[in-house]
């Protein structure tokens, strides 16, 4: 009798067992199935440095005097990027955001994704009164775009935008000259030295 008694707990806390092991446990996975795609409008823009020994064909002043660097911004504004921003990863996203900006520039997107992939670009993004990213922040990994993707989610319809940029290489060559000015002429004595005042 108490072989039977222990085959017949057996049975039930394996059926339990097998039961509860068969349906997943949808109450935790219910808030990943409903969150609804939500595309929106994400404005998009760009500031880049074009040096014209390389890359003049991008040049908006063919016709001026020579200079090494040009500033170049898109001029009417690229249509906005329209996406399900969360649907994207990181990498993903910046690339469909710089060939979307090159509107079908060949030039321009090369131009861009070489200075992508050199680390050169910068991305800066916001969104309209946000507590967090009503002023741009800079996007510096997947887990900047993260947090910054699921905000821009829960804040639909608010507008959302992306500016690309770059360091200016003008104002950089100016500090590395002046940094090797420093270098060359080091700080004199004061003119008293220790003896006190002439």
């Amino acid at each position: 009798m108490a072989a039977k008694t222990s085959t017949a707990l057996s049975r039930v806390l394996c059926e339990e067992t097998q039961t509860q092991s068969a349906q997943p446990n949808l109450q935790n996975s219910a808030p990943m199935l409903s969150k609804s795609p939500r595309f929106a409008a994400i404005a998009v823009d760009y500031v880049l440095y074009v040096e014209l020994s390389k890359d003049g064909l991008l040049s908006q002043q063919k016709a001026l005097a020579p200079i090494k660097w040009e500033r170049i911004v898109p001029s009417p504004l690229p249509a906005p990027f329209q996406a399900n921003i969360v649907s994207f990863t990181w990498p993903r996203f910046q690339y469909e955001v710089l060939i979307h900006m090159a509107n079908k520039c060949d030039i321009l997107q090369r131009f861009m994704i070489k200075n992508h992939d050199a680390g050169n670009l910068v991305w800066l993004a916001s969104i309209k009164n946000h507590a967090d990213f009503g002023v741009a922040v800079k996007i510096d990994g997947p887990a900047d775009f993260l947090n910054f993707s699921q905000a821009a989610y829960e804040a639909y319809p608010a507008s959302v935008a992306f500016k690309i940029t770059m360091a200016n290489p003008i104002q950089k060559a100016n500090d590395a000259a002046l940094q090797a000015t420093r270098s060359c002429f080091p700080a004199r004595p004061p003119i008293c030295g220790k003896h006190g005042a002439p």
